[in-house]
């Protein structure tokens, strides 16, 4: 730093006496500054040889199950299901099999109606062959058993059409068909709280929490693609044009306007409904189907005929 403050330093230099008169001469001095060296280290590279991980396979121990060192009498078992269920339901005796030292499960062919390919199993335990106890009595499917289903949720278990009048759908906060309705909002504050959210940060001013996703749009567009009302249907096929240049077709707003629209004809099955672009139908505004002319006749009568009147004998045939 002191040799920056050199830069400017001016001397004073005196040349002599002369007749002239006396000046003074400022010689500026300038002093370069010292070069810094700069010494830039290379890191340097340690090579590591690659660490082989050998897997070690762990064998699982299994304890030999033990044999029974006595016999159990089968009649012990089945009169304890004749306990629980009728003595028709419980068929003849399969096996009995230990399941350790001290218990022992044995198993019966189930006859109860509505229930083929099942067994009832026995659980017995003992301390010695003189003192057995009835532990449970259970009925279980066999892997040819006719068994229900696995267990849906109701809510995952409604199609098209099972919500009637008065029927009210659980809130789902999770659906991968709707999105937030609101935009522009990052306050994590605002987010938790939607209730102080304002109209002007929803999404077009709708005041809606949520609005319809990519992936919902995306489902919609599946479903209404392979409905009654696309190009694929029969009556799509027939057509001899389609809603594309029908007009009573109205296309719909946002994204899916680009393939679907509503049917406003009122002679079309597809009035109010969703309609793709590709589908058709007879009610056709632009139809090139000329109205034919239904001819008629002029109105035809015989006005020679009248009751009490003698017309080719009838009356004589009356008489007779």
């Amino acid at each position: 730093m002191s040799r920056l403050k050199n830069r400017n330093r001016r001397v004073k230099l005196n040349l002599g006496k002369t007749a002239e008169p006396e000046t003074e001469q400022v010689v500026e001095v300038v002093t370069e500054p010292e070069a810094v060296e700069t010494i830039v280290e290379t890191p340097k590279v340690i090579e590591v040889a690659p660490v082989q991980v050998e897997t070690v396979t762990i064998p699982k121990v299994v304890k030999p199950i033990p044999k029974l060192t006595f016999k159990i009498d089968p009649d012990l078992a089945r009169a304890a299901l004749h306990e629980v269920t009728d003595k028709a339901h419980v068929g003849t005796y399969i096996s009995t099999e230990p399941t350790s030292e001290s218990t022992a499960v044995i198993t019966f062919d189930s006859l109860m109606p509505g229930y083929k390919s099942w067994t009832w199993v026995v659980m017995l335990s003992w301390l010695d062959q003189d003192h057995l106890t009835i532990d449970e009595v259970a009925m279980v499917p066999s892997e040819t058993a006719l068994i229900a289903p696995a267990w849906i949720p109701w809510s995952q278990r409604l199609e098209a059409g099972d919500v009637g009048i008065g029927d009210e759908l659980p809130y789902r906060a999770v659906d991968p068909a709707l999105t937030a309705g609101y935009a522009g909002v990052e306050e994590e504050s605002v987010l938790e709280d939607t209730s102080s959210l304002k109209p002007l940060w929803w999404s077009l001013g709708l005041g809606r929490e949520r609005i319809l996703s990519q992936e919902g749009r995306e489902l919609a567009a599946t479903r209404w693609s392979q409905g009654e009302f696309a190009g694929s249907s029969i009556m799509a096929r027939v057509a001899k044009a389609n809603c594309s240049s029908c007009g009573f077709y109205l296309p719909l707003a946002g994204s899916l306007g680009s393939a679907f629209g509503a049917c406003t004809n009122a002679l079309s099955p597809a009035d109010g409904k969703v309609v793709a672009l590709n589908f058709g139908c007879g009610a056709h505004s632009e139809t090139d189907v000329v109205e034919a002319q239904v001819p008629s006749l002029d109105l035809v009568y015989d006005d020679t005929y009248d009751q009490g009147l003698n017309v080719d004998g009838d009356d004589e045939e009356s008489t007779h």
